[in-house]
């Protein structure tokens, strides 16, 4: 009875790892397109909002650009998984404070970008190249580099003595 019991712990277990992994994945796949709405009778209320598409967005590393498809895909979450936004004629794309275009996007910048989902595809309805953040100073050892210090090493460490002892 207890191998029985240690089984069903093991078994549900695994189900439970396996539905927490697959969740970031299954949330990003695209729903099953609907199919055509019958159409409307004359005098009819036209449908409503749901019936519109909800605009996402996505924050990341650009991973690849075609040029020719019109495409960027977007990093997120580690890297681990990508977003392919279309950009059409009406995307909005902002590269250092001014309009830009999709020729301005460059592999490994970072982007803030929002996209209705449409038929299956991420369309692009705008695309913001944000800043590069500043490379933080280095000193030796792995350690913050002092401001104002050229050298690297802080301010009243020990410096190599010369021959006479002088510094």
């Amino acid at each position: 009875m207890r191998t029985m019991l240690r089984y069903l712990q093991i078994l549900v277990s695994a189900v439970a790892i396996a539905a927490l992994a697959a969740a970031p994945v299954m949330a990003q796949m695209a729903p099953a397109p609907m199919p055509y709405p019958a159409p409307r009778a004359p005098g009819a209320p036209a449908p409503g909002p749901e019936s519109t598409p909800k605009e996402k967005q996505v924050e990341g590393p650009v991973k690849n650009i075609d040029p020719a498809a019109k495409t960027v895909q977007v990093g997120w979450f580690l890297g681990l998984f990508r977003t392919t936004l279309e950009v059409t004629d009406d995307t909005q794309i902002q590269a250092e404070g001014r309009k830009g275009s999709l020729l301005d996007i460059r592999e490994g910048a970072k982007v803030k970008a929002s996209y209705e989902s449409r038929e299956g595809k991420n369309i692009a309805k705008s695309i913001e190249v944000l800043p590069p953040e500043p490379e933080k100073a280095v000193g030796p050892g792995g350690a913050p580099a002092r401001p104002g210090s050229s050298t690297g090493s802080p301010a009243g460490s020990p410096q190599p003595m010369g021959r006479s002892g002088e510094q």
